[in-house]
């Protein structure tokens, strides 16, 4: 987030009167909060933008307190749908571009240490491509 999205964010949680919230600027490879401190990490069509997906995972869980939860919502793709198609597909700014298959997200957050991992197409993005709600725990 930029410098005057922080500080949008951080003027509507106190106009809201807000008390239990924090923002942090970091980036999501190098989350700038200590380990095990917080219950859940929500993200929104972010980490396809990253080109350190295992960084962002490792990081998700390390943050995460035993027993937390992830809740993303992303682009996921269709596990026959080939990196250079995803590029044909759409660009960086779009979330195909770096989109990773069901099958990808699911070892790379197994390969993060999470459990009960769970990706739900919800919509169709693109052909081969879907809108999609992932959700795993730390145990």
């Amino acid at each position: 987030m930029t410098d005057e999205m922080l500080a949008l964010a951080r003027r509507n949680a106190a106009e809201a009167g807000a008390t239990n919230v924090e923002f942090h600027q970091g980036h999501i490879e190098d989350i700038p909060l200590p380990d095990a401190s917080v219950d859940v990490v929500i993200s929104n069509c972010v980490i396809n933008l990253s080109p350190d997906k295992p960084s962002v995972f490792a990081e998700m869980h390390r943050v995460l307190r035993p027993g937390g939860r992830i809740g993303i919502s992303d682009v996921v793709a269709e596990d026959h749908i080939t990196p250079e198609q995803r590029g044909m597909a759409g660009d960086w700014s779009a979330c195909i571009a770096g989109a990773l298959s069901r099958a990808e997200y699911i070892d790379g957050l197994n390969a993060a240490g999470f459990t009960d991992i769970n990706i739900e197409f919800i919509s169709p993005y693109a052909e081969g491509l879907h809108a999609a709600i992932i959700r795993a725990h730390r145990p």
